[in-house]
């Protein structure tokens, strides 16, 4: 047996890996930025973004076309760089656009709705932002009565919800509309911003820092937003929109993001019931059940300003109000690199740099096949005069529901079609061209994905006639269908045709079931089985993976394996360690708890490989951020 051990930096500075339950995070709709805005009914208020965060979908934007698979939640996310000027810093000066192709479009009752509108259609621009969802009528703000907008620099940590919504307070709880501040940034990665008050290792200038992430970013607090117009009238969407405070978001590498410029990201009429304590019927003063509604809007800080620890800087200039979609106008750093972009009509039409410009068309044909509320992206053309080209469908239509009765689930029972067995080769999907001539297409289908050990049973959501037997739904996020990525097929001028397949299988179920898993299987072209499976056990080990295999063929034996074990459940010298406060740190363990690595084992060739955090320290070598101290890496011959 081969043994060696080291010993890692531990400096606040030291490179870490980015990582980050969204209770009612809501798909909100913007109209584009041409059309008025349409209302909308029965929006479910406690749709759920568990499989959507971050930190489960993020795969290196490393091949042709830019897309990213979510292994565990099925997402299909487009990252695309088209300008990239490289300077004397590591600040990157970029033009990047994300779609996340697997975001449905809304349908309520007999209306359509269309996925929401940015400049760039169905598209976004791709840039930092922390983005969170409140009450249209109230903005950014929190339940302190004393300071509302202070919505950074709370007093209290418990403050950080807002109140429920207004007038119908019993109808719009904050835990059914809230989505909290989370920061995401361009590569995929992203956190939520936690309130500090467990000590957690913080930068030793600055501050002070009232928020924190599991990827160790620090915030503090920005007092004016740099939009903000008090000019505006009382009341207005823009005054209402830039009352609040800023961010100021301190990396774990130094860098820092200056987060003070608002923007409207969307916007959305949600319903619920509440009761009529005296609606006139035939016997005078009845009591009924009646629809109220509440305006949501979904707001995004955008940075001003990044800077280095070495004092180099990016500047970001923007021209929108508070209350409309962000329009970026210019990215210029210290070292004199420079990207302007040009609009027409409110839509992204140039991306200008070194006299060389990349344009933006889009196809107002394709609508009614998107489903969208606007035009969406068609082609870019580079300098050059080659280009990117897309069609097909880029938000498919919303998945099923589930009807049966809270009580009665039996989703244990629930198999998803295998789709890695489906002989089909040709299938319809999101187009994509790309410059080098190239084609891909990506099948969206649905599928069941959630969780298991779920406690805290059922409810009634809204108001409840006395004496009637309402539908009930989980407390806490159990399981539903969703829009996954099940295949894609490249082809191209000599290229034999290559196709990927992927299935996805969950456990889900209420507690006492519990070390409940998610699998994902993708078969390659080349018939290679990969199969990846993930915990999805409530408050344990959601999101993490367990093991992945490696077979030359479905049929076949693996021929590589790996195996991870993590600081889950029982503490380990303090792991798993909660960071700070938040009102939803249950249903956010991801998010709220460093749950670090404790050893991965390997086996190739009838060799096993094992990484292992020493047992030698205190219990286990972790330092206060959850990094190891001291590892131990061994080899020895595979039973």
């Amino acid at each position: 047996m081969n043994t060696a051990s080291r010993q890692p930096g531990t400096g606040w500075a030291a490179h870490l890996r980015h990582s980050g339950f969204c209770i009612a995070a809501l798909a909100l709709l913007v109209s584009a930025p041409s059309l008025a805005q349409q209302p909308a009914y029965g929006v479910d208020l406690r749709k759920d973004s568990l499989l959507k965060r971050q930190e489960r979908n993020r795969t290196i934007p490393s091949n042709e076309f830019g897309d990213q698979h979510g292994l565990e939640s099925g997402s299909l996310t487009f990252n695309v760089v088209d300008v990239d000027i490289p300077g004397n810093s590591k600040l990157s000066v970029e033009f990047r656009r994300i779609l996340v192709a697997t975001d449905p479009v809304k349908q309520f009752n007999s209306f359509s709705y269309g996925y929401p509108q940015t400049r760039l259609g169905d598209w976004a621009i791709g840039l930092p932002k922390i983005e969170a969802t409140y009450s249209a009528t109230a903005g950014w703000i929190t339940s302190d009565t004393a300071q509302p907008t202070k919505n950074c620099s709370i007093t209290q940590a418990w403050l950080m919800e807002p109140p429920p919504g207004e007038p119908y307070p019993d109808a719009f709880r904050a835990h059914m509309f809230w989505n909290p501040p989370t920061v995401h940034y361009p590569d995929g990665s992203s956190g939520l911003l936690v309130y500090n008050s467990a000590g957690m290792p913080l930068p030793s200038s600055g501050g002070p820092y009232r928020w924190v992430t599991t990827s160790h970013d620090a915030a503090s607090c920005i007092t004016t937003l740099k939009n903000r117009n008090t000019s505006a009238p009382a009341g207005s969407p823009e005054r209402i929109f830039g009352q609040g405070e800023g961010y100021l978001v301190v990396r774990p590498d130094g860098t820092k993001y200056w987060f003070d410029w608002m923007a409207l990201e969307s916007s959305l009429p949600v319903s619920n019931s509440a009761l009529n304590y005296c609606a006139i019927g035939p016997f005078g003063c009845e009591i009924q059940l009646m629809e109220v509604s509440m305006q949501l809007a979904t707001l995004a800080l955008y940075p001003t300003r990044i800077e280095d620890r070495f004092g180099n800087w990016v500047t970001y200039t923007y021209s929108n109000k508070t209350n409309e979609l962000v329009k970026l106008d210019r990215i210029e750093s210290n070292d004199g690199r420079l990207i302007t972009l040009g609009y027409s009509n409110g839509y992204l039409s140039s991306v200008n740099a070194n006299g060389r410009a990349w344009s933006y068309t889009y196809n107002s044909a394709n609508v009614t096949a998107n489903l969208i509320s606007g035009q969406p992206l068609a082609e870019v053309r580079n300098p050059d005069g080659t280009n990117w080209r897309y069609w097909g469908t880029s938000h498919p239509p919303p998945p099923n529901s589930i009807q049966r009765p809270c009580e009665n689930l039996a989703w244990t029972q629930t198999v998803n079609p295998d789709a890695t067995t489906v002989a089909d080769t040709d299938f319809g999907g999101y187009t994509v061209d790309s410059p080098s001539g190239a084609r891909a297409v990506f099948r969206v289908d649905q599928v069941i994905l959630g969780r298991s050990a779920v406690t805290d049973g059922c409810y009634a959501p809204g108001a409840v006639m006395p004496g009637s037997n309402p539908t009930t739904v989980p407390r806490r996020f159990l399981g539903g269908y969703r829009r996954v990525l099940t295949g894609k097929k490249v082809t191209g001028p000599a290229l034999t045709p290559m196709i990927w397949k992927y299935s996805y299988q969950s456990n889900i179920g209420f507690a006492p079931m519990a070390n409940g898993t998610t699998r994902t299987k993708v078969l390659g072209p080349d018939g290679a089985l990969d199969t990846y499976t993930f915990g999805n056990t409530y408050t344990l080990d959601e999101g993490l993976l367990l093991a992945h295999t490696r077979a030359a063929s479905p049929q076949a034996q693996p021929l590589q394996s790996e195996t991870h074990t993590y600081a889950t459940g029982t503490a380990i010298s303090g792991f798993p360690k909660l960071i700070g406060f938040h009102p939803d740190a249950r249903d956010r363990v991801a998010a709220t708890f460093l749950r670090p690595k404790l050893s991965t084992t390997k086996v190739l060739q009838a060799t096993r490989f094992r990484w292992a955090v020493d047992t030698t320290c205190s219990g286990r070598c972790l330092d206060t951020l959850g990094r190891p101290t001291r590892v131990t890496r061994s080899s020895a011959p595979n039973p």
